[in-house]
C-alpha cells in the first residue's frame, strides 16, 4: 500500500510538472477564429416546430451576416440521444475574430434594413410567438480551435 501512495505521488509530481511547461504560442496555438455555441433544451416532440422558426429567423440572421463578413458559417446540430438531459440542440456561429462582436452602427443598421426586407416584421413577431413554450436556453459559450505544433 505504500509503495501505491508513493508511485501515485510521484506520477502527480511529473504530471503537476509536464502540465507547467506546456505553453500557448509554444505547444499550441488557438485559432483566430472564434465559434459561438448557443445549447438549448426543446421539448423533443417540438423539435420540427422549432426548426421551421429557425430557418426563416435564424438562418436568416446567418445568410445576412455571411453577406457582410461578420460571420464565416453557421450549423444547428440536434441531438440523436433520447436521453439527454440538458440541452438537445445547439446552435453555431463561426466568427472570423473575436473582433466580429465589436459594435459597429453602420453594419447593425444594414443587417435590420436586410432582415426586415426579408421578412416582415409582424410575420417575425409570429415566427417566435410561443418559443418559450418550446425550449429554454442551457447556456451559451465561446470557443477558439486548439491546434497542437
Amino acid at each position: 500500500m505504500k509503495r501505491l501512495a508513493i508511485a501515485a505521488s510521484a506520477a502527480a509530481l511529473v504530471l503537476a510538472f509536464n502540465a507547467q511547461a506546456f505553453e500557448i504560442y509554444t505547444d499550441y496555438t488557438a485559432s483566430k477564429e472564434v465559434w459561438n455555441v448557443t445549447m438549448v433544451k426543446v421539448k423533443p416532440n417540438r423539435i420540427d416546430d422549432y426548426l421551421q422558426g429557425l430557418e426563416q429567423t435564424w438562418q436568416s440572421g446567418c445568410d445576412i451576416g455571411k453577406k457582410q463578413g461578420t460571420v464565416l458559417d453557421c450549423y444547428i446540430y440536434v441531438s440523436e440521444t433520447a436521453a439527454n438531459r440538458d440541452f438537445n440542440l445547439m446552435l453555431v456561429m463561426k466568427f472570423p475574430s473575436g473582433a466580429s462582436a465589436d459594435p459597429n452602427e453602420a453594419q447593425f443598421k444594414e443587417f435590420q434594413k436586410q432582415m426586415r426586407a426579408k421578412l416582415a416584421e409582424d410575420a417575425q413577431d409570429k415566427l417566435v410567438e410561443g418559443y418559450e413554450e418550446l425550449r429554454s436556453f442551457y447556456g451559451e459559450q465561446n470557443f477558439r480551435r486548439i491546434e497542437f505544433k
